[in-house]
C-alpha cells in the first residue's frame, strides 16, 4: 500500500513540475517576441513617418498633386528648360485628377510652345486623351495667335485626321482674331467646306466681335458678309447690354422678305421690351401699321401683361394700337399674362373686349374660363 501511495506521489509530482516548465517557456518565448518585434514595428512607422515627399517640380511630384495643392507647381513650370517638360508630362498625365491635369496642361504648354512650338505640336498630337490633347491645343494656340495667327490657321488645315481637334483649334484662332478683324475672320471661315464647321466658327467669331464692341457692330450690320454672320449677329445683337435697340429694328426693316422682318423684329422688340418696356412699346405704337410685327406685339403685350400693375393703363395701350392683328395679339397676350399673375378677372375682360375674333383672343379666353372654374 506504501509502494502503491509513493508511486502517485512521484506521478504528480512530476505532472505539477511540467506544467510550471510550460508556463515560463511560454512566457519566455513572449517576451523574448514581444522584445524582437516591438523596436522593428517601431523603426518601421518612423520611417515612414520622416520619408521626404517628392518635390512639386518633379516627374514623381506633380503626379500626386491634388486639387488642393496643383497651383503649387505652376511657378516651377514656367521655369524649366526644355529638357525637363518631357518627365513633367509624363508625371502630369498620371496624375489621377483630370482637373488638376487640364489646368496644369495649359501651363506646360505654353512654356513649351514659348521654347520649341514645333516640339510642342508634335508633343501635344501625341496625347492619347482627347480631351488633354484639347486642353494642350488651346494653351499653345492661345499663343501662337498673338503672334502669327494665319499659321495658326494653316496647321490647324493639316488635321485631316482628327476633325474633333481640328473644329476646336480653328475655333480658338478665329475667336481670337475676330477681335481685331471680324470680317477678314468671317471671310476666311466662309471657305470652310464642312457646312457645320463653317456655321459653328461663324457663330465663334460673331460673339467674339460682340463681345468687343456692340455699336461698331450694329453699324456694320447692312453690309456685314458673308449673309450667315449677319443673320447670327441680327439674332443676338439684340440682346447685348447697351445696344440702340431702335437702330437695330430700322435694319431689320429693310430686310427683303416677310419671314425675316417678322421673326427679327419679334426678337429685337423682345430685347427692348426686356431693358426699356415704356419704350419698347412706343416704338410698336409707332410702327403699328406694318404687319410684319403681329409677333413682336405678342411679345411686347406678354412682358406688359406680366409688369405692368394698372389693368386701366393697359387697357389705355391697348386702345392706342390700330384695331386689328397688332392691337389683338397685344391684348390677347396681355391678357394671359394679367390672369397668370393672380390680377383681376374683370379687368382682364374688359381688355379683351378690345380683341376681334382670333386665335389669340380664343386662348386669352379659354386662360380667363380656367381662372374662374379654380378661384
Amino acid at each position: 500500500m506504501k509502494l502503491v501511495l509513493w508511486v502517485l506521489l512521484h506521478a504528480l509530482c512530476a505532472v505539477v513540475g511540467f506544467s510550471l516548465a510550460s508556463g515560463e517557456t511560454h512566457e519566455s518565448a513572449e517576451k523574448t517576441t514581444a522584445a524582437s518585434e516591438g523596436p522593428k514595428s517601431k523603426v518601421a512607422v518612423d520611417v515612414h513617418a520622416f520619408q521626404p515627399l517628392p518635390k512639386i517640380g518633379s516627374e514623381a511630384g506633380i503626379a500626386v498633386l491634388s486639387y488642393e495643392n496643383w497651383a503649387e507647381a505652376i511657378h516651377p513650370i514656367s521655369q524649366m528648360s526644355l529638357e525637363e517638360l518631357p518627365a513633367m508630362l509624363r508625371g502630369l498625365l498620371r496624375n489621377p485628377f483630370p482637373e488638376v491635369r487640364r489646368r496644369l496642361l495649359r501651363f506646360l504648354f505654353e512654356r513649351w510652345a514659348s521654347l520649341d512650338l514645333n516640339g510642342a505640336l508634335t508633343t501635344l498630337r501625341g496625347l492619347s486623351s482627347p480631351q488633354d490633347k484639347e486642353s494642350a491645343m488651346r494653351a499653345v494656340l492661345d499663343l501662337w495667335v498673338k503672334t502669327d495667327a494665319d499659321a495658326a490657321l494653316n496647321w490647324l488645315g493639316t488635321l485631316h485626321d482628327d476633325s474633333v481637334l481640328q473644329e476646336a483649334g480653328i475655333g480658338v484662332v478665329l475667336y481670337r482674331k475676330a477681335a481685331k478683324d471680324p470680317l477678314a475672320s468671317a471671310a476666311w471661315a466662309d471657305q470652310i467646306e464642312d457646312a457645320f464647321l463653317r456655321e459653328k466658327v461663324l457663330a465663334q467669331i460673331g460673339l467674339s466681335w460682340m463681345s468687343e464692341d456692340v455699336a461698331s457692330v450694329l453699324a456694320a450690320l447692312p453690309t456685314v458678309e458673308p449673309k450667315r454672320l449677319r443673320d447670327q449677329l441680327l439674332a443676338k445683337l439684340c440682346y447685348r447690354d447697351g445696344v440702340d435697340h431702335a437702330a437695330g429694328l430700322e435694319i431689320v426693316s429693310q430686310l427683303p422678305t416677310h419671314a425675316e422682318r417678322s421673326h427679327l423684329s419679334d426678337e429685337w422688340l423682345s430685347g427692348f421690351v426686356n431693358d426699356k418696356p415704356l419704350e419698347a412699346f412706343e416704338w410698336l405704337r409707332a410702327h403699328s401699321e406694318r404687319p410684319e410685327l403681329q409677333k413682336a406685339a405678342d411679345t411686347v403685350g406678354s412682358q406688359l401683361g406680366a409688369t405692368v400693375k394698372s389693368g386701366a393703363e393697359l387697357h389705355a395701350m391697348a386702345l392706342q394700337l390700330p384695331a386689328g392683328p397688332i392691337r389683338d395679339a397685344f391684348a390677347a397676350r396681355a391678357v394671359e399674362q394679367w390672369i397668370l399673375a393672380g390680377r383681376s378677372v374683370p379687368e382682364a375682360q374688359a381688355l379683351l373686349s378690345l380683341c376681334g375674333p382670333c386665335i389669340e383672343r380664343d386662348s386669352a379666353q379659354l386662360t380667363i374660363d380656367t381662372k374662374l372654374a379654380k378661384p
